[in-house]
């Protein structure tokens, strides 16, 4: 394992090499993994297919084939070494400033049948489903990465006011658009799928559509506000096949 500047570089497999940047949870840290995403994206080195971001980790994907046959003998050291030289791109003078990141304003419904959880969540807070809405809707969220289920975006941090468990048992349906908390992460549900997170409402709006060119509404190093609706608002808006 390799270190440079507090960056953590192994092999996952023959086709993949993984950066991590620190152990726990920030934006700060993010988005220096997302700077070093654009810019093996910008400065592709032969072989390079694809990356993966998550929390604290960037993922490199190549093609070992590739590379093979153009003469390299050991693939893995030769893409560690475009990793190693593309590092000092992320800090001092050399520095790649990040791409503007999107904003988005999302309508949520924190109504009845479209919240079952945020009675509970309020009691685990010891305050009001008011408070709680409140909360949810008084700053913007950074998503951190997309996974789970297609479009799924993982975003934070939030505060002790709003954290709160997983459900002990996940359940079986979540309709598509309910917007959850687990831990410190709040997420939207792109479709209809099993969960365990605490579902405190759910947005009209489709947040990934396969048939779109870019199928996901949102992409890591965005910012999300949610901003309530009412019942009648959510079925005007509706997007989902079932409301």
């Amino acid at each position: 394992m390799a270190q440079e500047d507090s960056f953590h570089i192994y092999p996952i497999a023959e086709s993949a090499i993984t950066i991590e940047y620190g152990k726990g949870v920030s934006i700060q840290a993010h988005q220096k993994l997302l700077q070093l995403q654009q810019i093996f994206h910008l400065d592709q080195f032969h072989g390079f297919l694809d990356t993966t971001i998550t929390y604290n980790s960037l993922t490199v994907f190549f093609n070992p084939a590739q590379l093979f046959s153009e003469g390299q003998h050991s693939p893995l050291a030769f893409v560690h070494e475009e990793i190693l030289s593309r590092l000092p791109l992320t800090s001092g003078h050399n520095k790649i400033p990040l791409a503007e990141a999107g904003n988005h304003l999302i309508p949520v419904c924190y109504e009845g049948q479209m919240a079952p959880d945020l009675e509970v969540v309020a009691g685990f807070h010891h305050t009001e489903p008011a408070s709680i809405i409140e909360a949810h809707c008084s700053q913007d969220w950074y998503v951190f990465m997309i996974g789970f289920n297609p479009g799924f975006a993982y975003m934070g941090l939030l505060p002790d006011s709003l954290a709160t468990p997983r459900k002990a048992s996940p359940a079986l349906k979540v309709p598509a658009g309910s917007v959850g908390i687990a831990g410190q992460q709040t997420g939207i549900y792109p479709n209809s799928s099993p969960g365990g997170w605490q579902i405190i409402g759910r947005t009209p709006l489709s947040v990934f559509n396969r048939s779109d060119q870019n199928p996901c509404l949102f992409k890591p190093g965005d910012r999300v506000r949610f901003t309530p609706i009412d019942s009648p608002t959510f079925l005007y808006l509706n997007q989902h096949e079932n409301p």
